[in-house]
């Protein structure tokens, strides 16, 4: 019960922040979203930023767990439905990225949010090092390199999607190029 409310959190908390961006966050908006109270929201984060860096965390999750296909994967295969989950027109997917965009912009003022963004993109980045390792021949390229380009690309074109310059479907085929371009492909 106690993850099915904290999830209902964390979704309402990135619905909020990309309706209103950070400086019109308010908790009291997230408790009425996710239908809990306030001090539900204290019990289970703490304080604004400890829900902040949560939401951070949960944009991450989420991710990982759309890019999950059922059955066994090839690494290449995970990896580039990973990059791909990022762009998609279901509004929880457009949610996370305006909340994850917000939030790394903020960290831009805020020392605290600042380590925030830094830790949960050190984690995403420390997954994509991985299936980028699983995905190429042993001793071929050094992943880590790879996978900051990747997880770099996925920012920038996210805010290239978010801003209507470019389809989801534009930045997904961009992202398979890259992954392609660096010897990953899904195929």
């Amino acid at each position: 019960m106690a993850e099915d409310t904290r999830e209902r959190i964390l979704s309402a908390c990135e619905r909020v922040i990309a309706r209103s961006g950070l400086r019109g966050f308010r908790m009291q908006e997230v408790a009425r979203e996710a239908g809990v109270s306030i001090g539900l929201l204290a019990y289970h984060f703490g304080d604004r930023d400890g829900l902040l860096e949560a939401a951070l965390d949960h944009v991450n999750e989420s991710a990982a767990i759309r890019a999950e296909a059922p059955g066994e994967q090839p690494a290449p295969a995970r990896l580039i439905a990973l990059l791909t989950s990022e762009f998609g027109d279901d509004a929880g997917i457009r949610d996370g990225s305006v909340a994850w965009n917000e939030l790394r912009a903020s960290a831009v003022f805020d020392a605290g949010q600042a380590r925030a963004v830094a830790r949960s993109t050190a984690d995403w980045q420390q997954h994509v090092v991985e299936l980028v390792r699983e995905s190429l021949e042993p001793e071929s390229a050094d992943p880590e390199p790879i996978a900051l380009l990747l997880t770099a690309l996925v920012e920038g074109l996210s805010g290239r999607w978010l801003t209507g310059q470019i389809t989801a479907a534009q930045a997904q085929d961009a992202m398979r190029d890259a992954a392609a371009r660096v010897g990953i492909r899904a195929d």
